[in-house]
C-alpha cells in the first residue's frame, strides 16, 4: 500500500464517521466537487490574509498560516475521496500526465 493510498483509507474513515454523525447530509456523486470548491474557498481566503491582500481578523500570522496549512489539507483530502469515488488512480494518472514529461526518467528535481 503506497503513503496515498494510507492517506486515501483515513481520509474514508473520517468520511464514514461524518457521515454517521451527520445522517441527514446526502453524500452522492456531487458532494466531493462541491465540498472541494467550499474548501478552495476557505483555503483562499487564508492565503489572501497571509499575504496581506485580506483582513486578518485579529489574527497572528502563524496563526493565519495554520489556518492556510488546515484549509489546504481539506482541500487535499476531498480531492482524494473524490478520486476514489471516481476510481481514478491518481498515482498511475500523475505519472502519465506529469513525470511522463521528465527527460531523464531517472532525475529526481528537488526542491
Amino acid at each position: 500500500m503506497t503513503q496515498l493510498d494510507e492517506i486515501t483509507k483515513k481520509a474514508k474513515a473520517i468520511m464514514q464517521q461524518y457521515k454517521e454523525e451527520y445522517p441527514s447530509v446526502v453524500v452522492d456523486r456531487d458532494y466531493f466537487p462541491f465540498k472541494i470548491t467550499e474548501e478552495w474557498g476557505e483555503c483562499l481566503q487564508a492565503y489572501l490574509m497571509l499575504t496581506d491582500r485580506g483582513r486578518q481578523k485579529g489574527k497572528n500570522k502563524n496563526e493565519i498560516k495554520k489556518e492556510f496549512a488546515d484549509e489546504f489539507a481539506d482541500v487535499f483530502a476531498f480531492l482524494l475521496l473524490f478520486a476514489e469515488r471516481e476510481n481514478i488512480n491518481l498515482e498511475e494518472s500523475i505519472e502519465k500526465k506529469w513525470f511522463s514529461r521528465l527527460n531523464d526518467k531517472k532525475t529526481i528535481i528537488e526542491n
